[in-house]
């Protein structure tokens, strides 16, 4: 069973359908996402939507980002709704329809919601990885370290975990599309949302497939 891992998808529905289209998965393969679907790009709903179908496959990991975190938040606090508008980006929720964000938001779909809050989780561990949205102490475990750490931690803050564990995450937008590999982390967020990529890395092979907003696709190797 290979582990095939996708980067922030920021609304960007047509580089997520390159990139499922373009990887070798297979039924049996695990495929692990590792958050920051909504916001900053042009197609949460679609996003949402293709997620929320991806949910039945089996093997499959979606993991919850700050930005589905500070959203989910917004829907069900209105007193953070200032919070997540002011770090959503322009014109976020403009794929659910025309009206201001305060309007949109109530228009979000009851199933766009479970998915966010109940089918979303905060970390997945396997023999040889960590899969975080963010990052993670080096001295705590995935499941005693705090949710604000695992969604917003940066790769400045990334030393050798505890377990010897390589910790695969995304949150900090690499320049030029380029994966960044510590050795002891692995950063596959590549910009997507600031005219970057959004990226696929296999575990096994570390052979990676990305696709720009429009769906053009490349691949390489990183190591």
């Amino acid at each position: 069973m290979r582990t095939f891992v996708i980067g922030d998808i920021h609304g960007h529905t047509r580089a997520l359908q390159a990139l499922l289209a373009a990887i070798p998965l297979g039924d049996e393969d695990c495929l692990i996402l590792l958050g920051d679907y909504v916001d900053k790009g042009p197609d949460v709903k679609g996003t949402l939507e293709l997620l929320c179908g991806l949910a039945s496959r089996p093997h499959t990991v979606f993991l919850r980002g700050n930005h589905d975190q500070i959203f989910l938040d917004a829907h069900l606090d209105p007193t953070k709704f200032l919070v997540w508008e002011t770090l959503a980006g322009e014109n976020s929720l403009a794929s659910y329809g025309a009206g201001s964000s305060e309007d949109l938001i109530r228009v979000v779909p009851f199933h766009h919601w479970y998915f966010l809050e109940n089918t979303c989780v905060d970390w997945h561990e396997t023999e040889n990885f960590i899969f975080v949205h963010g990052g993670i102490r080096a001295f705590k475990s995935p499941a005693e370290e705090e949710i604000e750490r695992l969604q917003w931690m940066t790769l400045s803050m990334a030393t050798p975990h505890l377990s010897g564990k390589t910790v695969v995450c995304g949150h900090t937008r690499n320049e030029f599309a380029r994966i960044a590999d510590l050795g002891h982390t692995i950063c596959i967020d590549t910009g997507i949302s600031k005219g970057g990529k959004l990226t696929c890395l296999e575990m096994d092979s570390f052979d990676f497939w990305q696709a720009d907003a429009e769906g053009s696709m490349n691949s390489g190797h990183l190591r």
